[in-house]
């Protein structure tokens, strides 16, 4: 019996093909001073935690304005059948959902969207997340980005090697571990790199949270989805 093929399956098999078909020198960080270098530097990674807030309070003033009628665990299920183009669970999901509770959703996570594809690596969604819902019950507080960072500097991870993370919360380690891998080897090995990341947490939005940056700062998977397989 044949095996169906997936959206995942789809973006492994186009990192394969632009492994082939892009030049290296586009797949890693320019270096300093060297005029030969002259492709344009894609997806430059950054991290600003203001940034990361700003972002985070333009979600709760959305939020703010459906949140009666709204649910947030629908919100993180559509997003992630929207995200891996699961299209019967995206109609499902979205099935009897008032047209301004909808319109709310897309607007949430259409700025998600813009800022992770400026090339910011952050948390914005576990900040609206702690600022909204956990309010740091059950010991809900996740890790600023900047100690984070500093850890993942500091673990200094390989493109070839494997990462878990046993109490992910909103996945900001695993978004630290990939932002050093970005700066160091580039926008590819970083997107090839989520793919050998794991993430466990008691929590099952916290998970789902974390998927979500994840696919948002896997270039490549980003670039999967501005096509069509077809195309």
């Amino acid at each position: 019996m044949a095996v169906q093929k997936t959206f995942m399956d789809f973006v492994e098999q186009t990192t394969q093909t632009l492994e082939v078909k892009i030049p290296p020198s586009l797949q890693i960080p320019h270096q300093e001073n060297k005029e030969e270098n002259k492709e344009p530097h894609y997806f430059k990674p950054k991290h600003n935690p203001a940034l990361a807030h700003e972002v985070a309070n333009g979600l709760s003033k959305t939020w703010n304005g459906i949140y009666h009628k709204a649910n947030f665990d629908k919100f993180l299920d559509i997003i992630l059948a929207a995200l891996e183009r699961r299209e019967d669970d995206y109609m499902a999901l979205i099935n009897g959902i008032e047209k301004d509770t909808l319109e709310g959703y897309a607007k949430m996570h259409a700025a998600l969207y813009a800022y992770f594809i400026d090339g910011n690596y952050g948390d914005p969604l576990g900040i609206f997340y702690m600022e909204h819902f956990s309010y740091g019950r059950s010991g809900e507080f996740y890790t600023p980005w900047h100690v984070a960072y500093l850890m993942a500097k500091m673990a200094d991870p390989k493109p070839e090697e494997t990462i878990t993370d046993p109490t992910c919360g909103s996945g900001i380690m695993l978004l630290a571990a990939r932002c050093v891998i970005h700066e160091k080897y580039g926008w590819f090995a970083s997107s090839r790199y989520g793919r050998m990341m794991y993430g466990i947490d008691i929590s099952s939005r916290a998970v789902k949270m974390a998927k979500i940056s994840l696919y948002l700062t896997d270039y490549v998977f980003m670039i999967c989805l501005m096509y069509d397989e077809k195309g």
